[in-house]
Parts: structure tokens; sequence; C-alpha cells
């Protein structure tokens, strides 16, 4: 009778180690399956930048617009009427495959300053990090051509030749160019100024 005693106190014990592992192990499958396999609180995948920066055609439009508008305040002479004339924006969407930039757009005007002939001016833009961004242009007279290339300029003069490539910040006061007017005054350094977030 106790050899029988002893035997179901022995099954007893192995029992309960077999059940005791039996929940560490299969709460420790549970945690690995939860952590690796389907985490509980997956979180969302970060937005990409880019994806935040993605305007629609007609907002890039809108955009290139403003800063086309504010132009017309821009004096390239003490001459009242020495601004620019018929200023017209343009923007065209990249291919979808090339993200950036989104868009490209062009800016043609007429500028009205002493001369024998009205001059014109094409600046070329992109659309890049969510902002517009000036890249060059040209302005075109009768007697002298202006080349733009980002913060750099090169005059072109039917009297004394093809200067060397000069700084926009180094500029002559005295050397009214409406790219240097858009490039610093209605654009900062080049870049879309924003209005600030109301929120």
């Amino acid at each position: 009778m106790l050899k029988t005693d002893r035997s179901c106190l022995s099954l007893l014990r192995c029992c309960r180690w077999l059940v005791c592992w039996g929940l560490i192990l299969g709460l420790t499958g549970l945690a690995w399956e939860i952590n690796l396999g389907r985490p509980a609180h997956a979180q969302p995948p970060p937005v990409e930048a880019a994806a935040r920066q993605v305007i629609s055609r007609e907002e890039a439009e809108q955009r290139l617009a403003v800063i086309a508008q504010a132009m017309e305040s821009i004096r390239l002479c003490n001459r009242p009427g020495c601004r620019f004339l018929q200023i017209n924006s343009q923007v065209h969407p990249q291919d979808a495959e090339q993200p950036s930039p989104i868009y490209t757009g062009e800016i043609n005007a007429i500028i009205d300053r002493p001369a024998a002939t009205l001059d014109k001016a094409h600046y070329q833009l992109e659309f890049r990090e969510g902002r517009w961004r000036l890249l060059g242009g040209e302005e075109l007279s009768d007697v002298s051509s202006f080349f733009f290339d980002g913060d750099e300029y090169e005059v072109f003069s039917s009297y004394s030749g093809r200067t060397r490539i000069e700084k926009l910040q180094n500029a002559s006061p005295n050397l009214r160019i409406g790219y240097g007017a858009l490039y610093f005054q209605i654009m900062q350094a080049g870049v879309e100024k924003l209005a600030p977030d109301p929120s």
C-alpha cells in the first residue's frame, strides 16, 4: 500500500512538472509569434517626405502665377513705366517615373525700359522639395543679352563683347536686371517664399 502511494505521488509530481513546462513553452512560443510574426501594435510606415510634397498641377500653376504676379511690382529703372509687361507663366508636368522634379515651369515677359525696342525675358524654374526654384534664364535686348544660371550671370554686349561670369550678389546697383529682383526680392535666394502655416 505504501509503495502504491509513493508511485502515485511520483506520478503526480511528474504531471505537474510536465504541465509547468508546457505552459512555459506555450507562452514563449506565443510571445515569439506576437513579437516576430504578427506584431500586436504594428506602427504604420513613415510617410515619405516626397509624398508630402506632391501637389496637383492646378496648385503648382497657382503658386507659379503668384510669383509671376508679384513681378508686376518690380521697377527696373527710375521711370514709373520701367517694368515687366505681358507676364506669362506655364507649368509642365514631368514623367511619372522621375519623381523629382514633379513640375518644371517657365515665366516669359516683356521688359519696358529705355531701349530702342522692348526687351524680352525668359526664366526657367522647377518644383522640387515642395517649392518652386529659379534655375536660370535670359534677358535679351537690342544692345545686350544677359544669361543667368542660378546665382550667376553673364552679359554679352554688342559694344564690349562677352564678359566673365559674375555672382548676382556682386552686381552693381546700377545694373537693373529683372532676374536679380526676381531672385532676391520676389523669391528668397531663388526659392519660393511660402506663407507661414496658420496652425
